[in-house]
C-alpha cells in the first residue's frame, strides 16, 4: 500500500472515530446504525469472519460466530471493523455495487492478504486505535508484552492487532517474529529500526540460540515468558546499539503461534 493511500485511508478512519469514540472505545455499533447498515451474526461454521455483500440494493454484513466473533469479542470486533471498511472505502463499495469484484470472504491472519484485505485491515487498525489516544496510551513507558497487553485491553483489540499498530504509530523502535513449530511464519518491524541482516527469513527455522527456539509447549495453554537481555549477533549479522538486544516471547494456544519480540534499551 503506498503512502498517499495509507494517508487517505487513515484521515478517513480517524475521523469516522473521532464521532464514535465512547471513552477510548470506538461504538462500532452504533457506526453501522448510522449507516443504515444491517449486521447478521450467524453460524457458518468454518468459512470465513467476516463478509460484506449487496443484495437488493441493500448492502449487509455477515459476521461468522462459529469462529470467535461476537459484537463485544476482540476478534469480533476487529472483523465489523474490517467489513465497515470495505463499506467506507469507497472505491471498495462501489466495486462490490457494481459486480468490479466478487464478494470477499475475509479471513483474519497474517497471511496471504491480497490489496484490497490489507486496506480493509489498515482501515480496521486505524478505527479502533485512532492515533492520538494510541500515542497517550504509549507515552512514557517502558516497552514490553505487558504495553502491548494494556493497548489490547484498552481498545479491545488482539494481541496482534495491537502489535502492528504500534509497529505504525509507536513510540519505539522494535520487531516481531511470528513463528510456528521453530519455523519463521511471519516478521515485521517499525520504520526506524536499523537496516541489517537477519539471521531467519520466512519459511526458515528461529535462530538456533535464541530464547525463542528453545520454547516447548508441553502445557497447551498461553505462555508468557520473561524478558531477556541477549546477544544481538543471535538474531543480526552485525551489532549495534551495542551488543545486546531485549527479547521476550508469547506462545498463543489458540492459534499455536509464538510471537517474539525484540527491541533495545
Amino acid at each position: 500500500m503506498n503512502p498517499h493511500r495509507k494517508k487517505k485511508i487513515s484521515s478517513l478512519a480517524n475521523f469516522l472515530a473521532s464521532d464514535f469514540l465512547d471513552g477510548r472505545i470506538v461504538n462500532l455499533q452504533n457506526i453501522a446504525a448510522y449507516e443504515e447498515l444491517p449486521l447478521h451474526y450467524d453460524h457458518y461454521e468454518d468459512t470465513f469472519d467476516g463478509m460484506l455483500v449487496y443484495v437488493n440494493s441493500t448492502f449487509h454484513i455477515h459476521i461468522n460466530i462459529d469462529k470467535g466473533n461476537t459484537a463485544t469479542s476482540k476478534r469480533g470486533r476487529f472483523t465489523l471493523a474490517h467489513e465497515l471498511g470495505h463499506y467506507l472505502i469507497d472505491e471498495h463499495r462501489i466495486a462490490l455495487k457494481y459486480g468490479m469484484i466478487t464478494p470477499h470472504q475475509s479471513k483474519n491472519g497474517l497471511l496471504n492478504k491480497d490489496l484490497i484485505e490489507l486496506e480493509a485491515d489498515y482501515f480496521a487498525s486505524t478505527l479502533l486505535m485512532p492515533e492520538i489516544p494510541f500515542r497517550e496510551i504509549c507515552a512514557r513507558k517502558n516497552f514490553s508484552f505487558q504495553l502491548l497487553e494494556d493497548i489490547s485491553n484498552t481498545f479491545q483489540v488482539s494481541i496482534m492487532a495491537a502489535i502492528l499498530r504500534f509497529i505504525e504509530v509507536g513510540s519505539r523502535e522494535f520487531m516481531v517474529v511470528v513463528s510456528k513449530n521453530k519455523m519463521v511464519r511471519w516478521y515485521a518491524k517499525s520504520n526506524d529500526f536499523q537496516k541489517v541482516s537477519f539471521k531467519f527469513n520466512v519459511t526458515s527455522s528461529l535462530p538456533k540460540d535464541s530464547m525463542s527456539y528453545s520454547f516447548t509447549n508441553v502445557m497447551d495453554r498461553d505462555y508468557l515468558s520473561n524478558i531477556e537481555e541477549v546477544d544481538t549477533e543471535i538474531w543480526f549479522f552485525q551489532g549495534f546499539y551495542g551488543s545486546t538486544v531485549f527479547e521476550q516471547y508469547y506462545y498463543s494456544e489458540i492459534n499455536g503461534y509464538l510471537i517474539t519480540l525484540l527491541w533495545f534499551k
